[in-house]
């Protein structure tokens, strides 16, 4: 099967033009734009303007109808359009992309369950009502991708030491900035919930401040055993892996059975602990703020290494600052000083 055109730039032409084979002959968005910008130097445009401009016929007779298709010239008479005014048509323009939008958000979950069952009796699963099993890490990315494109209001995520969190650590910074949205454009809230042991990655402070500055709520608990995620729709994942790494996991459409995940993400929430940005420098951070940041992290589970990345302070600082805080609250090991600074109300 040939590879989808992924720039096929009909899909956003509302009338288009009604010529036999004009879809497959209408130009990209750079020559629209080229086209474009040389008619808002005529209020009333004629085909001659643009042909003096440098334009070919065959590149006019193919721009023209998307102009008008798309609301940004009306045509005057059979060789001349009056070119709208840019402040009005564009936002115009805009605005009904993004109700196209809301409309082919609303029918990813239709679409995906039609998808999804005939995906897998042609595999040959065994199939329960409600739930998908999940062999492959393709198969998890779908799940996620369907989890996230059905959530109305908000997302619970918990991240164990798994082929997808992995995958996500090495995720460029504009999909980590990229903010959830519902079918309608509305902001979604999202808690995510991280296993210490991927504290230990170079690049995980960066990737938290990312996702942080993209409204996403973060704890850090130790111990996580398993990838979930849940919606508010009663959808959810559970991803695992085997013994040799290899990814399994669910797919639950089943709304009770949801809930359930759903549960088991609030209690990981619960015990985790806040996660918030480092500082920018050290003198920019009183001892005792620096204090309690290093005594947060310890209860994580961070080690001294991962410590100092997220603070940007020398790892000897740490080591310093961790030998001080145990003996401060005279503890043999930083499991303990994590239990007595719980226990104190120090976290």
């Amino acid at each position: 099967m040939p590879a989808p055109n992924t720039a096929d730039d009909n899909a956003f032409d509302f009338e288009g033009p009604s010529r036999p084979g004009a879809a497959a002959a209408i130009p990209g968005d750079n020559d629209l734009s080229e086209i474009y910008l040389a008619a808002l130097a005529h209020p009333v445009l004629r085909r001659d303007d643009l042909l003096t401009t440098g334009f070919n016929e065959a590149d006019i007779s193919e721009s023209i109808p998307v102009l008008e298709a798309r609301g940004m010239i009306r045509r005057l008479d059979a060789s001349s359009w009056r070119v709208l005014p840019p402040d009005i048509a564009l936002p115009a323009f805009a605005t009904r992309l993004e109700d196209r939008a809301r409309a082919v958000r609303s029918t990813v979950a239709a679409m995906t369950q039609v998808f999804q069952q005939h995906t897998e009796s042609s595999r040959g699963l065994e199939s329960f009502e409600g739930i998908r099993i999940m062999t492959t890490l393709a198969d998890v990315r779908e799940a996620i991708v369907r989890v996230l494109g059905t959530a109305q209001t908000q997302v619970m995520t918990a991240y164990a030491d798994s082929p997808v969190s992995r995958e996500l650590l090495a995720a460029t910074r504009d999909i980590h900035e990229r903010v959830l949205v519902n079918s309608s454009g509305d902001p979604i809230e999202v808690q995510a919930n991280y296993s210490s042991v991927l504290l230990n990655d170079p690049g995980f402070p960066e990737l938290m401040q990312w996702r942080a500055d993209a409204g996403e709520e973060q704890r850090v608990t130790p111990g996580l055993r398993m990838t979930c995620m849940v919606n508010d729709t009663g959808m959810s994942l559970v991803h695992l892996k085997d013994e040799n790494g290899a990814p399994h996991g669910l797919m639950i459409a089943d709304r009770a059975l949801s809930l359930a995940i759903r549960e088991v993400c609030r209690w990981a929430w619960h015990i985790g602990i806040d996660w918030h940005p480092g500082a920018a420098a050290t003198d920019r951070t009183d001892g005792e703020t620096q204090a309690r940041n290093i005594l947060r992290m310890m209860a994580a589970g961070a080690s001294d290494a991962a410590i100092a990345r997220h603070l940007k302070i020398s790892q000897r600082t740490v080591e310093r600052r961790v030998r001080a805080i145990m003996d401060r609250l005279n503890a043999t090991t930083r499991f303990q000083a994590g239990v007595l600074a719980a226990r104190n109300n120090l976290l």
